[in-house]
């Protein structure tokens, strides 16, 4: 009896466990369904897209019937959400009377609605969303809203805030940098400079304040925009940057000083090189031969022989050879008394000329 029992148990135990993974398959099954289905929908709706959008551009679109059968389309949410996603984008890539195009399409199917309830939203990801399709229609009147996002705790938000605000007023957008106390990261730093095209020319006085920031991330983003704008009367203040606690500000500063260069500066490279740590060393290196100037022969000659650190023997030579030294550098390497590292750096150098 016991043992009949426990079978009859073990059976039902068995059957329980098949009908679980009978039902697991089916989900597993079921959901692979609805993810190739999203998946393919997205591709074929992204060539109704981008074939709308390069109909409206080239002014080829007959906006009647298309209108009627792409607003059945915009009626899915996932598809609005696409069309709007890839409208953002198109509006970066394109300028002038293209662009105008693409924010008409905004217009046209009403979206700017969708974008206003994305702004309001809690979450931070929709949030991001509204800020970039608002600034995309260059929806002047969301300004305000969007002007109080640039102290949003939510990164996302606030990096969308403050490219959206460069984009809507440029150099005059960067004010949020006055009291901006957070990371700025190289990505969002390349997004704003791209956005602004002029500078005013009382701008000096607000770039020195930035310049003194404590926000290192803000003082690098300061040396990117006086290479980009090539502010030359800035350049004892970018110099002083040599002695800044922060390696990452000092190698900023020796570029935008190869940027802005003056008659001084090979010299002032040379007489401070043996302060500074290896990497703004090598740094200057890269600036010597960028400027390509005589006057730093010997200096570099100096380094490839008494220099230890491998990196500065390297970048020396390459120097060297940008100069037109490399008659020089064949003699020493073919010199008996020349030690192997020596000669292979030398090697290496010539070889890079080559390629």
């Amino acid at each position: 009896m016991y043992h009949h029992i426990a079978l009859h148990e073990l059976i039902l135990a068995i059957v329980i466990v098949l009908i679980l993974v009978l039902l697991l398959i089916i989900t597993v099954l079921g959901y692979s369904f609805y993810s190739y289905r999203i998946l393919h929908n997205k591709q074929s709706w992204r060539e109704i897209i981008e074939y709308k959008i390069m109909e409206t551009i080239v002014g080829n679109d007959d906006r009647s019937d298309s209108d009627k059968e792409f607003a059945e389309h915009l009626k899915e949410p996932s598809f609005r959400a696409l069309f709007l996603d890839v409208l953002v984008d198109s509006d970066r890539k394109f300028s002038g009377a293209a662009k105008q195009s693409i924010n008409r399409l905004f217009r046209d199917f009403e979206l700017e609605d969708e974008a206003w309830r994305k702004l309001r939203h809690r979450s931070g990801y929709l949030v991001a969303g509204g800020v970039q399709e608002l600034a995309a229609m260059n929806v002047e009147a969301a300004i305000p809203e969007i002007m109080e996002k640039l102290n949003d705790p939510r990164t996302a938000v606030y990096q969308e805030a403050q490219y959206a605000i460069v984009s809507f007023k440029g150099y005059e957008g960067l004010g949020f940098l006055d009291h901006f106390n957070k990371p700025l990261s190289d990505w969002q730093q390349l997004r704003l400079l791209y956005s602004i095209h002029d500078i005013p020319e009382q701008a000096d006085l607000q770039v020195k304040d930035w310049i003194h920031s404590k926000n290192d991330s803000v003082v690098i983003f300061t040396l990117r925009l006086i290479r980009k704008f090539r502010l030359m009367t800035l350049y004892t203040l970018v110099f002083s940057l040599l002695e800044h606690p922060s390696i990452n500000v000092r190698v900023q500063a020796v570029r935008t000083l190869q940027a802005i260069e003056n008659s001084e500066t090979i010299q002032q490279f040379i007489q401070g090189f043996d302060l500074q740590p290896l990497a703004v060393q090598n740094e200057m290196l890269k600036a010597m031969k960028m400027i390509k100037s005589k006057e730093s022969e010997h200096f570099l000659k100096e380094l490839l022989w008494n220099h230890s650190p491998v990196s500065i023997k390297i970048s020396a030579a390459e120097v060297l050879v940008v100069l037109g030294e490399e008659h020089y550098l064949r003699e020493i390497s073919q010199d008996g008394d020349t030690y192997d590292e020596l000669k292979q750096i030398i090697k290496h150098a010539l070889q890079e000329k080559k390629c």
